[in-house]
């Protein structure tokens, strides 16, 4: 009750503390000399942004609104109000890059995700579906391109990388999935496409749908439900890409407020709270696309610069005992505040992993708009380890492909007697919560930084918008095939040394630079 008046008193804002001390818990129940550091990187944006925990709220009913799906991480007013939780008052973040997995060599998606998603592009799981659904391949190759090239066009003001070649797991992006008729998903013919929404952009791997067997433009539907995805709502400019219709015409992303269409839905604006900061004088009843989208991933700024680790504790050839405890920790240097990480460690006849985007063992939810150069990406601490050889490895990867690694190997002996004095050899520290040394070196080490991807290129996924109507079709343009499958498939040019091999995702993307603002 008192976390709630504070929220009510406009405390809530999105400027988290990354570096708060909770409970210690296994990591793992069949691992129990590794426990969480106890921080709460693994909160959400927001439970963050509000100081609770998901666990403590009370169920959700999401709910349809036209062809827009709200759910509990939607941060809509009836969602939230559903949880006694007020809108925020926008939420206060820097802008962030994206990145957008153009999917349109045939995707199956899940209505039910593991690790308390709604929704996560990467586990291929959406409530957009009410049971396991497949969608087909969009086109040939010449199609996929013209698509994912007009797409592309659309976006290019803004920070937003797109790929056509699935992105690691671990990397947070959204998903929109191109193929199929609105059959597939159990939608009324007619429907051009179907999307989930996050007021604000505060979720960043959610999934669309948009059906070009159902409708022409589909480069325009995918346009309008990916923007949904990150909290726009219909407008009642015919030249809006928001614009609840597929009217063909030559549509953008318009910057000027333009009054929120119900044409297609009940009646009830969700992110009006969100619009209001935009669009003063609207009352929340008025939307400028351009200006959300800019504030949401910032303007549009190549970035040719990887990530780089500069700091990993421990160092290469540290020895422990089996009476230590020690927690790897990694400090990185990076230009843009988009990152996602991944901990990795074998040993002891065991596999656990620390990851951003929930699929791994333990999480790195950092949320949008936090500097990764302040953050200390701790991965798990080792209370007592059984004796043996661990080989440990830390990664990091940015919006465009810019990507670093190191790899470690400790080892862990049988301690002296009962006492179990710890001892180090090669610069490893010992004792509990220790600090990152300052060896930077590693047995296995790798870091560039991708490219755009081919304006040429054969683009993969399948997917919907919340159109009605039809449109010209796609034109042709030669592309060469891109492979779209896999959770570990690569978005990015990398280049790695050791046995890790070479990742390969093609971005065509954009940086943040700038505050956001309101107007």
């Amino acid at each position: 009750m008192t976390r709630l008046a504070a929220v009510f008193l406009g405390l809530c804002v999105l400027a988290p503390s990354l570096a708060s001390a909770a409970e210690p818990r296994r990591i793992r129940d069949d691992v129990p000399w590794a426990l969480h550091p106890g921080d709460d990187l693994d909160q959400t944006p927001l439970e963050r942004a509000y100081g609770i925990d998901e666990e403590d709220l009370p169920a959700v009913d999401s709910f349809w609104d036209g062809t827009l799906l709200y759910t509990r991480d939607s941060a809509a007013r009836d969602t939230l109000e559903q949880q006694g939780l007020p809108p925020l008052h926008a939420v206060s973040y820097d802008a962030s890059p994206g990145v957008l997995y153009v999917a349109m060599q045939g995707i199956t998606l899940t209505p039910t995700c593991t690790g308390g998603d709604m929704a996560n592009a990467a586990k291929r799981c959406s409530p957009l579906v009410d049971a396991e659904t497949s969608f087909p391949a969009y086109g040939n190759g010449s199609q996929q391109a013209a698509l994912f090239n007009q797409l592309a066009g659309f976006y290019e003001p803004f920070d937003l990388v797109l790929t056509t070649s699935a992105p690691p797991d671990w990397m947070p992006y959204t998903m929109a999935v191109i193929g199929g008729s609105a059959g597939n998903a159990g939608q009324p013919g007619g429907v051009c496409g179907v999307a989930n929404v996050a007021c604000d952009g505060l979720k960043r791997n959610h999934v669309s749908l948009t059906f070009p067997g159902s409708c022409g433009g589909s480069a325009e539907t995918a346009a309008q439900e990916t923007a949904h995805n990150w909290g726009l709502e219909h407008t009642d400019n015919t030249s809006d890409l928001l614009y609840p219709f597929n009217n063909g015409g030559n549509k953008s992303f318009v910057d000027q407020c333009m009054t929120i269409s119900h044409a297609t839905g009940k009646g009830v604006t969700q992110c009006d709270y969100i619009h209001e900061e935009y669009c003063p004088a609207g009352g929340g009843e008025q939307q400028n696309t351009y200006q959300e989208l800019l504030g949401i991933f910032g303007p549009r700024t190549p970035d040719n610069q990887a990530p780089q680790i500069t700091d990993i504790f421990p160092e290469d050839g540290a020895t422990f005992t089996t009476a230590d405890t020690f927690t790897p920790t990694a400090a990185i240097s990076e230009n843009s505040n988009f990152v996602a990480v991944k901990w990795s460690l074998e040993g002891a006849d065991t596999t656990l992993t620390r990851c951003s985007n929930n699929v791994c063992d333990a999480d790195f939810n950092a949320g949008v708009g936090f500097d990764p150069n302040e953050v200390d990406w701790v991965f798990t601490t080792l209370t007592t380890p059984p004796a043996g050889e661990y080989v440990l490895q830390f990664e990091v990867l940015d919006a465009y492909g810019g990507y670093d690694t190191q790899t470690i190997t400790v080892t862990v002996v049988e301690a002296e007697g009962e006492s179990g004095d710890p001892t180090t050899q090669g610069g490893g520290e010992t004792g509990s919560d220790s600090e990152p040394g300052s060896g930077t070196g590693g047995s296995d080490s790798a870091s560039g930084s991708g490219g755009p991807i081919d304006a040429t290129t054969d683009p993969s996924g399948t997917g919907p918008d919340d159109d009605d109507g039809s449109d010209a079709s796609d034109g042709e343009t030669d592309s060469g095939g891109l492979d779209d499958e896999g959770k570990d498939g690569c978005a990015c040019n990398v280049r790695q040394s050791g046995s890790h091999g070479f990742l390969a995702l093609m971005l065509l993307g954009l940086t943040l630079r700038r505050r956001r603002r309101t107007l």
